[in-house]
């Protein structure tokens, strides 16, 4: 139909939210909630989604996956990071990682830094081929600074130490005593569904950039 005039705006148009079009808006995950990312000041509609699923512009969809993808990697790297020290800290006892190590990763975050902002230059001015390599790059950096840090004996999804646990999906701390209910209220509760839609979300994200055509 035609959205001219008094219509509702196309969703090309720059009020419309292209991380609501694509997947979902991070704002709407965390009401509420110490991740609260405040209200979004994109405009949200289920038509204009339907809309945006029918059409055929690949490139386009690529482009968004990949603006949306950037920030879902930041909301995940902020939780990777407090669940890190969380780690560190209740094991002192593990080593330091070494000078070279901490050089290394201090390298690759520079340039992960610099390839996002050529990312998004390049999504900008519809480059997809060359954000795609690009992006490829930040995959493989990231998967080296992460071989760097983890310890091979970490659980998937807890690290339980001394009186208290982690979620490694959401960061979340409890205790260990805590019972089933309360055990079953954080795997129900916004925060732990939040980051877990967006650890699903990213792998799903990574392969639309990369001109791959499964359906979100």
């Amino acid at each position: 139909a035609d959205q001219n005039h008094t219509g509702p705006p196309r969703w090309q148009e720059d009020s419309v939210c292209k991380k609501f079009l694509i997947r979902f808006c991070p704002h709407d995950l965390f009401h509420n909630t110490k991740s609260d990312l405040g209200p979004c000041l994109k405009k949200h509609d289920e038509r204009l989604k339907e809309q945006f699923e029918a059409a055929n512009d690949e490139d386009l969809k690529a482009t968004y996956a990949r603006e949306l993808l950037v920030e879902l990697e930041q909301l995940m790297g902020g939780v990777d990071r407090s669940i890190r020290r969380f780690r560190e800290r209740l094991k002192g006892e593990r080593p330091d990682l070494d000078a070279t190590s901490k050089a290394r990763i201090e390298e690759i975050m520079k340039e992960v830094k610099g390839l996002h902002a050529e990312i998004e230059k390049l999504g900008n001015e519809g480059e997809v081929e060359k954000a795609e390599e690009k992006d490829k790059r930040v995959q493989e950096l990231l998967e080296e600074k992460n071989k760097l840090e983890q310890a091979p004996e970490n659980d998937p999804f807890w690290i339980k130490e001394k009186s208290q646990v982690i979620c490694e999906v959401c960061g979340c701390i409890s205790q260990t005593a805590d019972n089933d209910q309360r055990k079953q209220n954080h795997l129900d509760g916004k925060q732990h569904k939040g980051y877990m839609l967006i650890r699903e979300a990213v792998p799903e994200l990574q392969k639309l950039v990369k001109g791959g055509s499964k359906k979100l």
